[in-house]
């Protein structure tokens, strides 16, 4: 998708930045330093505008946003912002430039170069692409830590339906997969009506389930009337789920753990997924997924576990795309998304009104740099 420009200012510099905030109450699974860190990107124009975006590799490798940033710089300093083509050219670096890495650090740079042209005109980051009146966003609550008990499952409920939310996603995978059972089966009892969706969390867990053994579980998990069931399989197992979706009566969702194009035209193209799941820090570029959302028809939703620079591309993203029809909201809260954000993020009835703010509205100045400085070692560990 191409956005009409009139920008007569050059890009003059790029930095890659690993920031840490606190994260929940700081004992939150994977995290081992009690707090979460998160990968961004800053790209400055000539009138000293910043614009800013998030890459989904720094939570996991949060020490090398910096340095590959630093090596994309060559192909980024110096580039008019009347054309988005010098950041087409980043994704055709043979051999390194079609997925992996590389490719979720170029995601978040699309991102700051579109948050700052959006300031520079003065416009939400939607508006670049179409003036459309319907800014509203169906989310949906990802909350039901893999860590928790069928009570703190309750619990979350409880706190979801007070914020807004009717739609709810829990995880599975880690404990006994009796206790597993009790705790979806307690979700489905306090969610009633509202929606379930089930996260196994195979493409972060270590202990991966055989085909053989997610068979059996989404068997297991059939009488809960889940929306659909999340990563049954590990990232490497394209082809086992195909033989998944066709034997299963749960729909399939996947997709959070692949950057690159030819993998999400192969989940589309051979039926792997139910729902394919896309994240603008992380996949392909942000017009390249509203392409692919909008030419693709299988049903869509966003991933997002982020800061809410994470939340709101990947609101823009929906808002542009036929296709995606749900939104995740992380419920964890990132102490640094409420100092970033220029207008906080309002649910009712389970929708999200995106707001009118230049950008993605979002602003991290030197204060907040300071606040969240990077802890080292506080990358993700299972």
């Amino acid at each position: 998708m191409n956005i009409k420009l009139n920008i007569d200012e050059k890009i003059t510099s790029i930095e890659g930045f690993s920031l840490s905030s606190p994260y929940g109450d700081g004992n939150v699974y994977g995290q081992p330093k009690g707090v979460k860190s998160l990968g961004f990107i800053e790209v400055k124009s000539e009138s000293g505008i910043s614009g800013f975006g998030e890459t989904y590799s720094g939570i996991y490798s949060p020490e090398l946003v910096s340095p590959i940033t630093n090596y994309l710089s060559n192909f980024i300093i110096g580039n008019k912002l009347d054309s988005l083509d010098f950041l087409d050219k980043l994704n055709h670096i043979p051999f390194i430039g079609h997925s992996g890495i590389i490719q979720s650090v170029i995601s978040g740079i699309e991102l700051a170069v579109l948050d700052l042209i959006g300031k520079i005109e003065e416009k939400p980051v939607y508006s670049l692409f179409h003036n459309e009146e319907n800014k509203e966003i169906n989310c949906y609550y990802s909350g039901g830590s893999v860590a928790f008990s069928a009570d703190q499952v309750e619990e979350d409920i409880i706190k979801m339906k007070s914020l807004g939310f009717n739609s709810f996603k829990m995880r599975v995978g880690l404990q006994d997969w009796d206790k597993d059972l009790q705790r979806v089966s307690r979700a489905n009892q306090v969610l009633k009506s509202d929606k379930l969706m089930v996260d196994a969390i195979m493409g972060t867990l270590s202990n991966k389930w055989s085909i053989k053994q997610a068979i059996t579980k989404i068997k297991d998990l059939e009488k809960y009337n889940i929306d659909w069931i999340e990563e049954p399989l590990g990232p490497s197992d394209l082809s086992d789920y195909k033989k998944l979706c066709e034997v299963s009566n749960v729909p399939i969702a996947m997709g959070e753990a692949y950057s690159g194009y030819l993998h999400f035209k192969e989940i589309a193209s051979n039926n792997y997924a139910d729902i394919i799941q896309v994240d603008a820090t992380h996949s392909m570029g942000f017009r390249n997924l509203v392409d692919y959302s909008n030419k693709t028809t299988k049903n869509k939703a966003t991933h997002v576990w982020g800061s809410t620079i994470s939340f709101f591309a990947n609101a823009t993203l929906a808002l542009l795309s036929k296709n995606i029809k749900i939104h995740e909201f992380p419920s964890v809260e990132f102490q640094i998304s409420n100092d970033i954000v220029k207008e906080q993020v309002k649910i009712k009835d389970g929708k999200l009104l995106i707001s009118d703010y230049p950008g993605f509205g979002v602003e991290i100045n030197d204060q907040i740099k300071n606040k969240y400085k990077y802890v080292e070692n506080s990358g993700y560990k299972a």
